[in-house]
């Protein structure tokens, strides 16, 4: 049987660096890309002269800025970010067909049975990095993990920021394990570190130690299991090519406000084109859905929304803007709202239900001349009238997935 040998590849501070790249007077100097300085939004990724004053992802601005007085606010372009994305990706597949992406700067890379060594798996790595600054540039680079399954993997890629390439194998995992605190694995948030804490279980070494069976009944079958395999460096979860379909739960776009709003025609506005972003993507997809959510957070973070299970699937921007206005109309907003959800869930595959009425087929065909515009042009190109008096939303980056 082959030696099972797998890469993780995170791209570096990659929002940052690829404005860094791109401007070249933002080079060497601090620079968080954010939303509007002043504004509500945080911080979704800061450069490596940023890191150095502590300046973190989803940090507030007023928080950075006194942290960095000098520090520069870019705001994000998504689409930049989405094309160097693929540009990268298509390095990765030259090694192999086997890439999962984990997130838009990170990917799994299975080279089972394609190296047979550590040492051929560090020379691929090598070959990566130099195919990156060939074709990303120079200031864009990327920190390589590689490990006998994901777990390890990840956990290596993070050992030598930035520009690293780490080899954790079985001479040497059980002291990096010594080393490395429980919240650096992937799966181990604040809420089960302090549950651990509380059993008295603060490393990696003691973990190991703690019975599996205490383990399970602290935190179930499902937690206790991937807790003992974790401390003993196991995971047999694939690396799952993003040739294989997953099947898409949910399409959903969300708003921060700039500032709370009690007005609710501005709402409508941003409900409408959160509506259209939704409706698009679903017809793109071939997908519509039967069951609607709309959901607005307030000025204190609390959250409150409505759901409903249609009839029949959907997936026409102005039928799913329609739910939600009528909806909304019946609340009362006594606080301000600070962000503007919509999803749709309960979906279904290659969705071509034909009305039996000639307006409704009319309506349909001018949707889709619609999408083609607005995908070769760009969003909104064409959009409701409702919509002139909004001023265009850019397209977010905050949370940003390549697939739904």
């Amino acid at each position: 049987m082959n030696k099972r040998i797998i890469l993780h590849i995170d791209m570096d501070s990659f929002f940052a660096a690829v404005e860094q790249q791109a401007n070249p007077s933002l080079r060497g100097k601090p620079i968080a890309v954010s939303g509007k300085e002043g504004s509500r939004t945080v911080i979704v990724a800061s450069s490596r002269e940023a890191k150095f004053f502590g300046i973190k992802t989803a940090m507030l601005q007023h928080e950075a800025r006194r942290l960095c007085p000098k520090l520069i606010f870019v705001q994000p372009d998504g689409l930049k970010y989405s094309f160097l994305h693929k540009q990268f990706m298509e390095i990765f597949k030259r090694f192999t067909d086997t890439v999962e992406v984990f997130s838009i700067d990170e990917a799994f890379l299975d080279l089972t049975g394609l190296v047979s060594s550590w040492s051929e798996a560090k020379v691929v790595a090598m070959k990566i990095k130099e195919l990156i600054k060939r074709d990303l540039g120079e200031w864009v680079t990327c920190s390589v993990g590689i490990g006998k399954n994901k777990l390890i993997a990840k956990l290596a890629s993070d050992l030598n920021k930035p520009n690293g390439l780490v080899v954790v194998n079985e001479q040497n995992w059980k002291f990096v394990f010594s080393k490395t605190k429980l919240t650096d694995f992937c799966g181990i948030g604040r809420a089960t570190k302090s549950k651990l804490d509380g059993l008295g279980v603060d490393s990696v070494d003691k973990l190991r130690e703690y019975p599996k069976s205490n383990l399970i009944k602290e935190f179930g079958s499902h937690g206790g299991t991937f807790l003992y395999n974790l401390a003993r460096g196991i995971d047999f979860s694939p690396v799952v090519s993003d040739s294989v379909e997953e099947e898409i739960k949910s399409i959903s776009r969300a708003y921060t406000l700039p500032q709370d709003c009690y007005n609710k025609e501005e709402i409508y506005s941003v409900m409408l084109h959160l509506c259209e972003k939704v409706g698009r993507a679903l017809r793109r997809k071939k997908l519509a859905g039967k069951t609607v959510v709309v959901y607005l957070r307030y000025s204190d973070f609390m959250q409150s929304g409505f759901r409903q299970t249609l009839p029949g699937y959907i997936n026409d921007s102005l039928k799913l803007f329609s739910f939600g206005r009528n909806h909304l109309e019946k609340v009362r907003l006594q606080k301000g709202v600070r962000l503007v959800g919509v999803c749709v869930t309960n979906l279904v595959q290659d969705y071509k239900q034909q009305s039996l009425w000639e307006k409704d087929r009319k309506l349909d065909d001018i949707v889709k001349s619609l999408d083609k515009i607005n995908d070769t042009y760009g969003e909104l190109t064409i959009k409701p009238a409702y919509l002139l008096k909004l001023k265009r939303l850019r397209n977010k980056v905050g949370g940003f997935k390549v697939k739904e």
